[in-house]
């Protein structure tokens, strides 16, 4: 850890966010008006859209937007966004999470608590925390007093002394269903396990958020060794809270950057025994007054308390450094202070006393309650709830509820797995799945339907990505939640950024037309680049056209599972409205998608690579299948002309012959998802490579290029296998969606070699390659690798200095020929006949054949539909293409 402030050369590379979401906003301005493209480097703007430059050249937010001023601090505060760093918003300190669907809670693997979010895992962050890099050993830096953690003040013979549970010499963490003997299935519990051998004292904390209480639940465990020196100990819990009660649209930043601006009261309440952190406000992105509360007590009666002010933030108020309203981490000695309230950023611990019993040793348990309300009354109420709960009963509750959500859940095959695996290997894939649908069922939002990517503020994914929600819908079904899905594509539709109704009354990128704005920058008939859980935008890029297209495969992909053509007409108007675009936005000079954001590089607003076009491309194939179920057969022969119009231009122009893969060239990287789920059928004919007018082949994986496309994207699995350790890549997690479509090309061939690179992957990818904190890449930030260490951080016991000056900076495919088909065959296919290219999600992801059953109000349960849904489904995606007619 550091405290230097030589590093002059590094904060030289710190720039104020205003500058540079204003930068951005300069440069991705252009890209978002409608144009047409001259040479390279030029834009053509179309005069017909200049009146509409005013509306959708402003890609971050200014005061106007707000209700309310926005802070002196929001211009110019540095540290928080460092673009040459990596990670560029400072490492994500998180191992593991729990969370009820309304409360989330997230633990660094020394049990600290990082991030507690309420009243929706979107928003809003209400501890402060923030991770200002790491050190020379790789440490993350933090200033000592963030977060909320525990500590045991014990009495040796010389007084009362507090150590930190973070400081103690063993610390091991796990989830309680992967613990030896468990017998739960599926549990969000955290066991965190603590040793100290000179105190000779072992602590146990069993953390949950409860099933139907907004409670962050702390059960503590401690046992005084029968040679133990200590001879009286209390429990201390200490917090640091910053409070929040409101957003900015397209700029997620308040909860964590600024917390500094998030003053509020703190008090102890006698009548609640309980220290309560109280704030009221209004939240700037609606206008809506909103307040929080968090009462924090125990189960016990508590011996001492300390209510202060924060001494280790330079931008706090300086009475919390001495005085009686000293920072409470600085007070807990052993004795506090008592001082009973704080304005400002007010920080608090309480104690209770800790009974072993008559005699030496002994065992004894105490409970921790983080209870959250919209004020100190309904905190209240949730507190004394969980104080008259057993924590068995807490526990059994919610893991019975998680089991019931996953009841139908697929997993991996143990008895195929531990054939080449070893037993702890075959544990550790297993329950690695398990946690991926615990994570997805756990942060699902009742109220809208949202799914955040992530809980975490560093970075700030708190939000929801409908281009990753596409992938949650896939999986939501597949575990049979139908009834989410369509809540989720519904409100996705609502979220669409509206003006005409179909490109016959005009330009449906014409700003001057009355529209439905759900952010003031975002391209009609699109969507933003994400969205809080209230449908406020979230992230700072407008709109992006593989978002557009993942949304409108998610849309289309749920009726297929389904075949509720009452949902799939609910849903028209927005598939109707995204196709339109799809086919307007054309570039001229070669056939692909016109310039555009895509995959989150708000620098870039004129990319224009596969990682857009093969998306538009199966938009427009859903929409077209869409359009014929519904009888719509205009609409789909546009769709259908224009998307066979893009697979030609992606073949001539983006297709890496060198290579061997589509992307590498202009990305960087081969784009895995052109084989799963997008499904993308080449147009060049297997045998001569000349480009033809339909897809060639009726299943990808058949084509030459989709296997070659493979083989590039197998040869990203020995990176992934050597970090951290090689330092090559910071890809985070990102690599590993390659494995998905390699898997599944493998699956059917007798060569098992050409599955070990795939095997080894997921090994590692399920245990490491460390923490997920480690990179950007990674947004699935709580899968909770075990995580043991035998030493102990070192803190920094001084005043944090500013931010600026601590931050530190496969195997080769099996060949297999295609069948045989005459050169450029491009008669279309009869309408009975499965469609070359169409299957939008690319391989054997299988689907239900929709029942009438599944139609009706009277329609089987979501679960029972999922059921069936995952014993026949390829049969229903050939009836909807037999229904569509697709070519």
């Amino acid at each position: 850890m550091t405290d230097g402030d030589d590093h002059a050369d590094e904060r030289a590379t710190d720039i104020s966010r205003r500058a540079v979401l204003g930068a951005v906003g300069a440069a991705a301005g252009l890209g978002a008006l409608p144009s047409g493209v001259g040479a390279r480097g030029e834009r053509v703007i179309d005069p017909s859209a200049a009146a509409g430059r005013s509306h959708r050249s402003r890609l971050y937010p200014v005061e106007s937007d707000f209700h309310g001023s926005t802070p002196q601090r929001l211009r110019a505060k540095r540290g928080c966004f460092k673009p040459r760093d990596r990670p560029i918003y400072g490492p994500t300190d998180v191992n593991a999470q729990s969370a009820n669907g309304r409360m989330a809670a997230a633990l660094n693997d020394e049990g600290t608590v990082t991030v507690l979010r309420w009243p929706r895992p979107s928003f809003y962050e209400q501890l402060k925390y923030f991770a200002e890099g790491r050190d020379a050993d790789d440490e993350i830096v933090v200033a000592p007093n963030m977060g909320a953690f525990l500590g045991v003040a014990a009495d040796t013979g010389d007084g009362f002394e507090t150590t930190w549970l973070r400081a103690f010499d063993d610390v091991e963490q796990r989830y309680r269903n992967d613990l030896d003997g468990s017998d739960a299935e599926y549990s969000d519990e955290i066991v965190t396990r603590y040793v100290h051998e000179d105190l000779g004292l072992e602590v146990r904390v069993n953390d949950v958020v409860a099933r139907g209480t907004d409670a962050f639940v702390r059960r503590v465990r401690v046992t005084r060794r029968g040679d133990s020196p200590v001879e009286a100990a209390r429990l201390v819990a200490f917090q640091n809270p910053g409070l929040v009660v409101g957003k900015f649209p397209q700029y997620p930043v308040q909860d964590w950057c600024l917390e500094e601006n998030n003053d509020h009261r703190a008090r102890y309440v006698d009548r609640l025994d309980a220290v309560v952190h109280d704030r009221s406000g209004v939240d700037q992105s609606t206008g809506e007054q909103r307040s929080v509360a968090l009462a924090v007590g125990f189960d016990g009666e508590a011996a001492g308390f300390q209510v202060g002010g924060d001494a280790h933030d330079p931008a706090a108020e300086p009475t919390g450094r001495e005085g009686p309203a000293v920072d409470a981490y600085d007070d807990a000695d052993g004795a506090l202070s008592g001082n009973d309230s704080y304005v400002g950023q007010a920080t608090s611990a309480i104690s209770t006393a800790l009974d072993f019993g008559p005699g030496t040793g002994g065992t004894t348990e105490e409970t921790v309650v983080l209870a959250a309300g919209a004020d100190e009354t309904e905190a209240a109420t949730v507190l004394g709830r969980v104080r008259d709960a057993q924590f068995g009963r807490l526990r059994n509750d919610k893991e019975a509820w998680i089991a019931d959500l996953l009841a139908d859940a697929p997993l991996p095959n143990r008895e195929t797995i531990a054939e080449r695996e070893s037993e702890t290997d075959t544990d550790a894939i297993v329950a690695t799945a398990r946690r991926a649908l615990v994570t997805l069922v756990t942060t699902y939002d009742r109220e809208s339907g949202a799914i955040v990517a992530s809980i975490t503020t560093q970075p700030p994914y708190g939000e929801d990505w409908p281009r990753d929600g596409a992938f949650f819908n896939y999986v939501l079904d597949l575990v049979g939640r139908d009834d989410w899905v369509e809540k989720r594509n519904r409100w996705y539709a609502s979220l669409q950024q509206q003006t005409v109704d179909s490109v016959a009354e005009g330009d449906v990128t014409d700003p001057t037309r009355p529209s439905q704005r759900t952010s003031p920058n975002t391209l009609q008939a699109n969507w933003n680049m994400n969205y809080y859980a209230d449908g406020v935008a979230g992230g700072p890029i407008p709109y992006q056209i593989d978002t557009t297209g993942f949304t409108v495969w998610t849309m289309v992909d749920h009726y297929e599972v389904t075949g509720d053509e009452e949902y799939l007409r609910a849903v028209w108007p927005a598939i109707r409205r995204a196709a339109d675009y799809l086919v307007e936005c054309r570039d001229p000079r070669n056939g692909l998608q016109c310039p555009n954001f895509e995959d989150d590089r708000p620098s870039e607003p004129d990319r224009q690579t596969v990682n857009g076009a093969i998306p538009a491309w199966q938009g427009l194939t859903s929409a077209a299948r869409a359009a014929r179920v519904l009888g719509n057969d205009d609409a789909a022969a546009r769709y259908e002309a224009r998307r066979h119009e893009l697979g030609r231009a992606i073949d001539e122009v983006l297709y890496d012959e060198e290579a061997g893969c589509y992307g590498t060239e202009r990305n960087g990287f081969p784009y895995g998802e052109t084989t799963w789920p997008l499904g993308f059928t080449p147009y060049t004919d297997p045998e001569t490579g000349a480009l033809c007018d339909r897809p060639q082949v009726d299943d990808p994986f058949d084509h030459p290029r989709i296997q070659a496309h493979l083989t590039r994207d197998g040869e990203t699995i020995p990176k992934l296998l050597a970090e951290p350790e090689a330092g090559e890549t910071d890809d985070g997690g990102y690599d590993s969606k390659a494995l998905i479509p390699l898997a599944k090309a493998r699956r059917g061939e007798s060569e098992p070699r050409s599955l070990s690179a795939v095997r080894d992957a997921t090994t590692t990818a399920r245990s490491g390659p460390s923490r997920a904190s480690r990179t950007s890449g990674s947004r699935c930030c709580s899968t909770s690798r075990p995580w043991r260490r035998t030493r102990p951080r070192t803190w920094s016991s001084s005043p944090r200095r500013p931010r600026a000056s601590r931050a530190r900076s496969g195997s080769e495919p099996t060949p297999h020929r295609p069948p045989l088909r005459p050169p450029c065959f491009v008669t279309l296919e009869p309408a009975d006949q499965p469609a070359s290219g169409g299957t939008s999600n690319g391989a054997d992801r299988s689907r239900s054949e929709p029942t009438q059953a599944a139609r009706e109000p009277s329609a089987p349960s979501a679960r029972s539909r999922g059921t069936a849904a995952r014993g026949h489904r390829s049969e229903a995606r050939s009836v909807v293409r037999k229904t569509s007619g697709l070519p």
